[in-house]
């Protein structure tokens, strides 16, 4: 038998299953990046599956839905952590798109796309979250010791508020005194996305200099 007739013959709740965990898997490397081997078979299962998919009475536009529902999750590690509320919606795409998803006589179990919601929402919840979670906290404690300590250079007069200019990045500023621009300050933390600046040693040095 060729092989376009031994796939066409495949258990349609296989295909489906096997379409969301090719998605699901690009979402996990997304969530985990750097493995490399996770990379890799997520490829050949995708590969697969779409090699199946073509030999089968595929509604390509209910595929184009699951994918752009599993796309919403891949938007959080990009935008924020609040789009996981939003993001959730995009389960709706997925249960229309698997009940759409062959014509003729062959129909994914509504069971099964009921089955693979909820896995999916509290795989996403209880296990990718938690890891986002962490690789940012890690993200932001390398982030923190490069900035406490560097110096960097007032671009909008802090008083308190206002720009600097350090490793390479603008940042918003605060000071507990009125600080010129262009003046050279330290940074000494980082609170959510605002440092604590105060003006740099050498410069009041430098100061203390000119006035003797």
């Amino acid at each position: 038998m060729p092989l376009p007739d031994i796939l066409s013959t495949v258990d349609p709740n296989l295909v489906y299953l096997g379409l969301l965990v090719s998605l699901w898997s690009v979402v996990t490397i997304v969530y985990t990046p750097g493995t490399i081997i996770g990379e890799i078979l997520s490829a050949i299962f995708t590969l697969a599956t779409l090699a199946v998919l073509v030999n089968m009475p595929t509604n390509w536009p209910a595929v184009l839905l699951i994918a752009m529902g599993v796309a919403s999750f891949l938007a959080v590690p990009f935008l924020s952590l609040r789009w996981a509320r939003f993001a959730d919606l995009g389960l709706i795409l997925q249960v229309i798109g698997g009940l759409l998803l062959f014509s003729n006589d062959a129909v994914v179990s509504p069971i099964i796309i009921l089955a693979t919601v909820m896995m999916a929402w509290a795989y996403h919840r209880l296990v990718l979250m938690p890891v986002l979670r962490r690789h940012i906290a890690a993200g932001s404690a390398d982030e923190i010791v490069q900035l406490v300590g560097a110096r960097g250079r007032v671009t909008t007069h802090l008083d308190p508020v206002g720009t600097i200019y350090v490793n390479g990045e603008t940042w918003t500023a605060r000071s507990s005194e009125p600080i010129t621009e262009g003046t050279e300050v330290l940074v000494t933390d980082k609170v959510g996305l605002e440092l604590r600046v105060e003006k740099a040693k050498r410069d009041e040095q430098a100061t203390n200099a000119a006035l003797n």
